[in-house]
């Protein structure tokens, strides 16, 4: 970055913190702690004092803060702000990093007037799970804030919940379907993935710094996806009666379907997807009025999942079930 891009962002930042290390500042702006006596000296000339203090628990701190009062926000107004980017990140607009961006800008100018914390809204999720994926989301944020690689343990649903061990560039956070996820480059996978906060297992943040030097696109990744597993894309194809055709006409699971009316009542549905295993539940969860034309592996899945089904409870295919 600029000599100009980098004084912002170290105003910005002393905005948010009551005190920071010049050591600290060095490190997210990749430069000396020389340089950053600079940067105190280009403020401090146009006016923006910069104070110190010594010790171990010592670093600088902005002595004319900006008073959120003086442009005209109110409490509330951040209250509603803060909440609006929540919902912005959980709902059909989770991927707005824009005005994620924005809104984290507005409401870390003055920390401790509105405190930002993990969020998640889940209500029926157990309280040692929410604070174990609290304790997760801070530490992975760190890793976000100081472009650091992050080493965890984390379970796949893909290997049966089998433990790997990832070292991942950690790029963002978001929420899905009242679950909180973080996206970065995997090394092992060599490519970008998202990753479940609730499969975590252990996780730290190491030495090692990165940069995002890859394009990456997370709306068009993600408009691919039937849901939030990444896996290969494959072609679905699918045989659906009412009134479960009635109900995928009405949605929208990925912009490459294609819906053919047979008639009043019936239509083939066909799509290229990712995120196989959500697909399978969605597609067992049609029970009889989807028949599975593509692809062959899940026809044979859904036909492993029936017997899987007979066998629990006690059924052979000749019985009869009176209603």
């Amino acid at each position: 970055m600029s000599r100009l891009s980098n004084v912002l962002t170290m105003y910005m930042l002393m905005q948010g913190r009551r005190l920071i290390k010049v050591e600290e500042l060095a490190e997210i702006l990749e430069v000396s702690p020389r340089t950053i006596k600079g940067y105190k000296k280009d403020l401090e000339d146009a006016g923006i004092y910069i104070g110190s203090k010594s010790g171990r628990y010592g670093g600088y701190y902005l002595e004319n803060r900006i008073d959120l009062k003086a442009l005209g926000i109110r409490e509330e107004e951040l209250e509603a702000l803060k909440m609006a980017n929540e919902i912005i990140k959980s709902g059909s607009h989770v991927f707005s990093l824009d005005f994620e961006t924005l809104a984290n800008k507005i409401l870390n100018i003055k920390r401790d007037f509105i405190h930002i914390d993990y969020f998640n809204k889940d209500n029926l999720k157990p309280v040692h799970m929410k604070e174990r994926e609290a304790e997760f989301w801070n530490i992975i944020t760190k890793g976000i804030i100081n472009k650091k690689k992050i080493r965890m343990s984390y379970g796949s649903i893909g290997t049966g919940m089998k433990k790997s061990i990832r070292i991942v560039h950690p790029y963002g956070t978001f929420d899905h379907d009242g679950a909180t996820y973080f996206f970065g480059y995997c090394e092992m996978r060599k490519e970008v993935r998202h990753f479940k906060l609730s499969r975590i297992i252990e996780v730290k943040v190491l030495e090692q710094k990165f940069s995002i030097n890859i394009e990456y696109d997370i709306k068009n990744i993600m408009r691919k996806s039937f849901g939030i597993i990444d896996d290969d894309i494959f072609h679905l194809k699918l045989k659906i009666s009412y009134p479960m055709s009635q109900l995928v006409k009405e949605r929208q699971y990925s912009l490459s379907q294609k819906i053919i009316e047979i008639d009043e009542e019936n239509i083939i549905f066909e799509a290229d997807l990712k995120g196989y295993e959500e697909v399978k539940t969605w597609v067992l969860g049609m029970g009889s009025k989807v028949e599975v034309l593509e692809p062959q592996r899940l026809k044979e899945d859904v036909i492993k999942e029936i017997r899987k089904l007979q066998n629990t409870y006690g059924l052979d295919t000749n019985t009869c079930i009176n209603e």
